[in-house]
Parts: C-alpha cells; sequence; structure tokens
C-alpha cells in the first residue's frame, strides 16, 4: 500500500496519448508540456494535493491544539503564579502584623521600663534628700550638742579657775595672817626678853 502510493501508476491510454502529441507537436510551447504533465501525473498531482490539503489541515489542527495546550498551560502557570504571589503578599501582611504587633509589645514593655525606672529614680532620689536631711539634722544636733558640751566645759573650767583663784586667795590671806601673828609673836618676844636685857 505505502509502495503503490509512493510510485506513481501511470495510464497506458494517458501515455498513447502524450506520446501522440508529443510526435505531433515537437516544437509545441509550454502549455503543450503542461498538457503532457497534466496526462502523464495528473492523478499523483491531484492526490498529491489531496495529501498536502490534509496535512496541511491536521498540522493547523496539531497547531491549533498545541496553541489550546499552551493557553491552558500559561493559564495554570498565571494560576498558580498568581496563587503562590497572593500566600506571598499574605505572609508578608502577616510578617508585618507580627512585627508590627511585636513593635508595640517591645514600645509598651520599653514604656513600662523607663516608668519604673523613673519611679525608681524618683524613690531614690526622695531617699537621699530624706538622707541629706537627716544627715544635716543629726550634724546639726551634733554640733548643737558639741556646742553645749564645749561651753558646759568651759564654764566648768572657768568656775573650776576661779574656785582655785578663790582658794589661792584665801591661802594668800591666811599666808598673811600667819605672817602676821609671827610679828606679833616675835614682838612679843623682843618685848619679854627687852627687860631681862635691862635687869642685868
Amino acid at each position: 500500500m505505502a509502495a503503490n502510493s509512493s510510485i506513481p501508476t501511470l495510464d497506458p491510454q494517458a501515455i498513447r496519448a502524450a506520446a501522440a502529441l508529443a510526435n505531433t507537436a515537437p516544437s509545441a510551447d509550454a502549455p503543450g508540456v503542461d498538457k503532457i504533465r497534466e496526462l502523464l501525473f495528473g492523478n499523483q498531482m491531484q492526490d498529491y494535493d489531496r495529501r498536502f490539503s490534509l496535512l496541511e489541515d491536521r498540522f493547523q489542527q496539531k497547531l491549533r491544539d498545541q496553541e489550546g495546550e499552551l493557553a491552558r498551560n500559561l493559564g495554570s502557570v498565571e494560576t498558580l503564579i498568581k496563587k503562590q504571589l497572593d500566600s506571598i503578599a499574605a505572609q508578608v501582611r502577616q510578617e508585618q502584623d507580627l512585627r508590627a504587633e511585636a513593635d508595640k509589645d517591645l514600645g509598651r514593655v520599653l514604656r513600662e521600663q523607663i516608668q519604673a525606672l523613673e519611679k525608681r529614680l524618683s524613690q531614690i532620689s526622695d531617699q537621699l534628700a530624706s538622707v541629706e536631711r537627716e544627715f544635716t539634722q543629726r550634724v546639726g544636733d551634733e554640733s548643737q550638742s558639741l556646742r553645749d558640751e564645749i561651753r558646759r566645759r568651759n564654764e566648768d573650767a572657768r568656775t573650776t579657775i576661779e574656785r582655785m583663784f578663790s582658794e589661792l586667795s584665801n591661802v594668800k590671806t591666811d599666808r598673811n595672817l600667819l605672817a602676821g601673828l609671827f610679828v606679833e609673836i616675835a614682838r612679843c618676844l623682843n618685848q619679854d626678853t627687852a627687860p631681862a636685857v635691862n635687869g642685868r
């Protein structure tokens, strides 16, 4: 079947007609050659034309099928890409939301820590002010107590010195009195010894 379709079969009548035409018109123009060709290969050319037409139809159909499949594949790819992009966009939005929430939490924690630190610093400042006031009060009290002690000791020392001076004055007075007594005794003794001297 394939061999018969590939090798053209010539009609004997067509061969005789072509030979007669070639003998009668050896100097014919190209249209005569076309007629000869038409007589010899007319059926084959029609068969080839039909086959070429079928191949062209098949090729066009195959091309349309390929275009349809390509369009479907492109649609599938576009759908897949769109889904992937939507998924990535959703993940990005979720990540942004999570980061925004984390930033809010971090900001809240930082504010709380800052407030706690400020409160602690205020407490420490109050404690330092209280300690400073207490220290100042204590130093003032100690200074006043020390001044009172120094004044008391000065008064005690002055009193002691005055008493000592008074005692020394009293002792000096007694010495004067004693000296006076000694003088008086000496006078008396002199008076007692004088008559004895005169009587001798």
